[in-house]
């Protein structure tokens, strides 16, 4: 089943790529989010249920190849458990007025397990996608809905969906 999710992710990632418009211009931002970890409750003892959690992130407002945003963040749950990544994204803009953005993103990272799911191995990655509406200050607010697994470089590879409110203001112009 959780094959199955994380395939359907990578199609539906290549499928919004190919229709973004990137034309629009933004600034660095910085994001904070709260959500809850593990919300499909998979996982292993000695925990396998949700929990609560705080998500800070900080993106470039530069782009690599005219595409590419790098960004880099800080998870941690009520039980413990952190994770600390960095990555890259791409903003897709959406609307007359390029108000709403689809982001899809991929990162690596380092996750201490603490009290929540034990991953089989530090190193992490990530795979996501956020929407957002964007204020005409720049400001944004949306949904994240992303994936960390090991990618079964570990013993075993339990994985966890994490769904995250977030809230990002802009650093300039």
């Amino acid at each position: 089943m959780k094959d199955f999710f994380f395939t359907n992710i990578i199609i539906s990632l290549f499928i919004i790529i190919y229709s973004f418009d990137i034309s629009a211009k933004d600034s660095a931002r910085y994001s904070v989010g709260i959500g809850v970890f593990n919300y499909m409750e998979d996982g292993s003892p000695p925990h396998n249920d949700q929990s609560g959690m705080i998500n800070l992130e900080i993106h470039s407002g530069r782009k690599m190849f005219n595409l590419i945003k790098p960004f880099a963040g800080f998870l941690g749950t009520n039980e413990n458990a952190y994770y600390a990544y960095g990555g890259f994204g791409i903003d897709g803009y959406y609307g007359r007025k390029k108000n709403f953005i689809m982001t899809p993103s991929l990162a690596c990272g380092y996750y201490k397990d603490g009290r929540e799911i034990k991953a089989g191995n530090p190193l992490e990655f990530y795979i996501g996608i956020d929407m957002f509406y964007r204020f005409k200050n720049n400001a944004r607010i949306g949904v994240g809905i992303f994936h960390i697994s090991n990618a079964d470089s570990g013993k075993k590879n339990p994985g966890s969906e994490t769904l995250v409110l977030k809230y990002q203001i802009p650093l300039g112009n």
